[in-house]
Order: structure tokens, then C-alpha cells, then sequence
């Protein structure tokens, strides 16, 4: 399995850690991390050495650099922030904004009671103090020390060539531990960084978004073939056996009524216009051809007049809606019609529906004596097909009827 992060290089293989890449790039996330505090600092030490009022100096240039501080923090902070996920892409997958908040992020005062805006201004205010301070201890003590220790005893004429040789390479050595250490304080810092950069509740309104359209991707995928599949049944089994119909009618013309060949044909025919209305019953379920081409309107009338109840169609709809919206609620609304038939047969049944605010509202009414339970088997399932789409189901049914099945369907 491919190693993605820094945490992971460390922990599955630190034998191996060495000889791979991830030393270099906690390396280079560590001396990117203090870019922006060598700035702020380099530039307030400036100021420092070089104001002319040294008699008043720490009582002007303090005031100035806690206002160059403040100036700093909130002023870069849209920078800052941009910094830091390029930053994290160097020790694992770089952190992506939450959708719908790149232009806030832009303009640091848009929002100035936004939670994401002062998460940011927090990991500026810890870039340039906590982070800096711990990244610039930890590159001294990992790589400034053993280069302090090699570049004292490495002149040392006290020491013999015995003792100078493993002096030095002792010293040199440490570079290697220090390369853990380095690493080891990239990963904790790049925990800390993407737990302010991405928080929890951002990271898990990514995941469900992306759940959310992988599911309606699946349910169009899904549709698409069973539009297919109808289409293949339609254009091809469905016509052979009309065309067999069609031939076994001529082929009884020409023998004489009642022989034992005609009867064999008559059954043989029977047989063909049992199969073909079977096989245009399961075309309808795949998918009706109805749907695909007239719409949810035109195929929920059709599907009423398959029903030996009354039942009444209302559907305003502006014109044709997403294929997998049309899909759906068709077959949410047949459920409900032969849940309907099936629980209060002969009683009417009233659908009615439309689009209001960018959502498909439909509800399927019968006068039926009602006490349907809200969780059900069937119901379930008819919630299971509306939540791929984000929809939701609700059921009204009180003892004595009516019972209300209301569907909602936002249109993708």
C-alpha cells in the first residue's frame, strides 16, 4: 500500500524512512512553516536596530510592534492560511477549502462573525508565534547542533586521529536522529495545522457531500441502464414476438378451422400474446417508455389507468425535470398506488404535486381506512430510493383513514 503522509512514513516504516523521500519534505515543510514568521520578525528587528529616538526607544517601538503584529496577523491572514495548505500538500493530501467560502476567505473582514474567518486569523496568530518558535528550536537542535559539534572538533589538533575520526562521525550521526526529530515534529505540527485549516465538522461535510454525489451518480448510472435495458426489451424480444404473433395469425388462415394443426397454432399464438404482454408488464418496470419520453406527468396517468381503483392526477410541473428526479418519483408514486390497492382496495386514491421552490412536492391520498405504519418494509425502501437524491418520505395515516403519502425531491 502507497504511503500518502508523513504520520504514515514514520509509523509503518520507520526502518525505511531514511532512504525514502519523506526526510527531506518534513525537512522542507518545517523551513516553509517559518517563512512568514522570519518576515514578521526580520522586519520588526529592523525597525528595532534602527529607530533613531534611542532614548525613548522600547516605549515607541514596543506600542509599534505589537500594532505591526496585530497589522500583520489580521492583514495576511487570507495569504497566511493559502501558504499553509500548499504547505501541508509537502507531508500529505493538501487540505481544500470549505466550498462556498474561498470569497470570504478573500476578504478577511466580509465576515467578521464567521467561525472559518477567526479559525484562520488563529493559525496566522500560530504561525507566527508557536509555530515559528518550535520550528525554528527544532531545526537548531536537529540540524544546528551536530553541525556545532562536527565544525568544533573538526580543527581539534588536541585530538588524535584515532579520537578526532569517530569525534566527528559521532557528531555527523546525529544528523540522522535528527532528521526523526524533524520529522516527528512536522507530523504533530501538520495534526495541529489541518486541525485548525480543516476542521472536523468541514472535513465530514466534504465527505458526506462526496458520499452524496457518489450515490446520485450510482442512481444515474443505475437509470441509465435500466433505460437501456428497457429500450433493448422494447426495440428487440418485444417485436420478435410480435412478428411471431403476426406470423403464427397468417399461418392459421391457411389451414382448415378446427384441424388439429390450426389448435396447435391457435395455443402457439395464445402462448406469443401471453409472453408479449408479460414481457411489456416487465418493460414497464424496468423503465417505462413513457417516462422517457413523455415525462412523470404523462407516465403516472398512464400507470392510473393500470389500476382498477379510481384514481385522480394532478401534477403541475413547469416541463420535463432531471431524468433521475422523473425516475424516482415515478416509482415512489407506483408503490404508493399499489400499496394503495393493496391495504384499501376500491377506495379512490388523489395525487397531486408540483415544483415549488426548486422541489418536487408530490403526495398520493387514498380514502382507505387508514393505520398504515410510518415504518414499514415498503416504506423503507421507498425512503432508501429517495434519500440517493437527498429526498425524504412522510406518512399520515390515522385510524379511519385518509392515509397521505408525501414524497419531496430536490431537483439535481
Amino acid at each position: 500500500m502507497p504511503i500518502r503522509t508523513l504520520r504514515a512514513a514514520i509509523t509503518h516504516a520507520p526502518h525505511r524512512f531514511l532512504l525514502s523521500a519523506w526526510p527531506w519534505r518534513a525537512l522542507a515543510y518545517l523551513l516553509a512553516g517559518t517563512v512568514a514568521g522570519t518576515l514578521l520578525f526580520g522586519t520588526a528587528h529592523a525597525m528595532a536596530l534602527n529607530w533613531p529616538d534611542s532614548g525613548r526607544h522600547w516605549r515607541v517601538v514596543g506600542p509599534l510592534m505589537g500594532m505591526l503584529f496585530l497589522a500583520t496577523v489580521f492583514g495576511s491572514t487570507p495569504l497566511v492560511v493559502r501558504w499553509g495548505r500548499w504547505c501541508e500538500g509537502l507531508v500529505g493530501a493538501r487540505p481544500e477549502p470549505p466550498r462556498g467560502e474561498a470569497a470570504s476567505a478573500a476578504r478577511p473582514w466580509g465576515r467578521p462573525l464567521s467561525p472559518r474567518l477567526w479559525r484562520d486569523v488563529g493559525y496566522t496568530v500560530l504561525s507566527f508565534s508557536a509555530f515559528y518558535v518550535l520550528d525554528v528550536v527544532v531545526l537548531l537542535l536537529a540540524l544546528g547542533a551536530p553541525l556545532a559539534g562536527v565544525l568544533t572538533y573538526w580543527n581539534a589538533e588536541q585530538l588524535r586521529v584515532f579520537e578526532w575520526v569517530p569525534t566527528v562521525l559521532a557528531w555527523g550521526s546525529l544528523w540522522l536522529v535528527g532528521l526523526y526529530l524533524v520529522a516527528a515534529w512536522a507530523a504533530a505540527r501538520s495534526e495541529i495545522a489541518r486541525a485548525v485549516l480543516s476542521p472536523r465538522e468541514d472535513r465530514l461535510a466534504a465527505e458526506l457531500s462526496a458520499v452524496t454525489a457518489s450515490r446520485a451518480a450510482l442512481a444515474e448510472a443505475f437509470d441509465d441502464e435500466r433505460r437501456r435495458i428497457e429500450r433493448d426489451l422494447h426495440d428487440g424480444a418485444q417485436q420478435r414476438l410480435v412478428a411471431a404473433k403476426a406470423a403464427l395469425g397468417l399461418a392459421r388462415l391457411d389451414l382448415p378451422p378446427g384441424s388439429p394443426a390450426a389448435d396447435a397454432v391457435r395455443q402457439a399464438q395464445d402462448h406469443v400474446t401471453a409472453s408479449l404482454s408479460e414481457l411489456r408488464d416487465l418493460v414497464r418496470g424496468v423503465h417505462p417508455q413513457v417516462l422517457t419520453e413523455r415525462g412523470l406527468r404523462a407516465a403516472l396517468r398512464d400507470a392510473a389507468a393500470r389500476t382498477d381503483a379510481p384514481v385522480d392526477i394532478g401534477i403541475d410541473l413547469p416541463g420535463r425535470l432531471p431524468a433521475a428526479v422523473e425516475s424516482t418519483a415515478y416509482f415512489v408514486v407506483c408503490e404508493a398506488l399499489a400499496n394503495a390497492a393493496k391495504h384499501a382496495p376500491g377506495a379512490s386514491v388523489r395525487v397531486r404535486g408540483g415544483v415549488r421552490e426548486g422541489v418536487l412536492r408530490v403526495a398520493v391520498t387514498d380514502d382507505g381506512p387508514g393505520g398504515a405504519k410510518p415504518d414499514g418494509g415498503g416504506l423503507d425502501g421507498l425512503r432508501h430510493r429517495l434519500a440517493v437524491l437527498g429526498g425524504e418520505l412522510a406518512v399520515d395515516s390515522p385510524e379511519g383513514g385518509p392515509t397521505t403519502v408525501r414524497l419531496e425531491i430536490p431537483q439535481v
